[in-house]
């Protein structure tokens, strides 16, 4: 089901549509933020280049997010792969 939510983001009012109407707040604050940083310190640029910005700040955000839980899986992967053996290893000793 589709639910609308307004929120506001640089300083101007959005309608949005979603399913979730907590990520949508959480989504559009996260944007707010980084656009309120921006603006405090790009003073002489346009609402499109800290729009830009922004976005591009929060894809770096998950690109490394999504490169961190790639690094994590394999880690526990490898950790899970050797308490199996481990595991095995007592059971043979009983």
């Amino acid at each position: 089901m589709s639910i609308q939510v307004k929120v506001t983001i640089g300083g101007k009012e959005f309608s949005l549509r979603g399913d979730d109407e907590e990520k949508l707040i959480r989504a559009a604050k996260e944007v707010d933020d980084q656009i309120k940083a921006l603006q405090s310190g790009m003073l002489d640029q346009s609402t499109q280049m800290h729009a830009i910005v922004a976005a591009l700040n929060l894809a770096e955000q998950k690109i490394h997010a999504e490169e961190q839980l790639q690094k994590d899986s394999v880690l526990l992967a490898s950790e899970l792969e050797n308490m199996a053996v481990f595991l095995k290893q007592q059971l043979k000793g009983q």
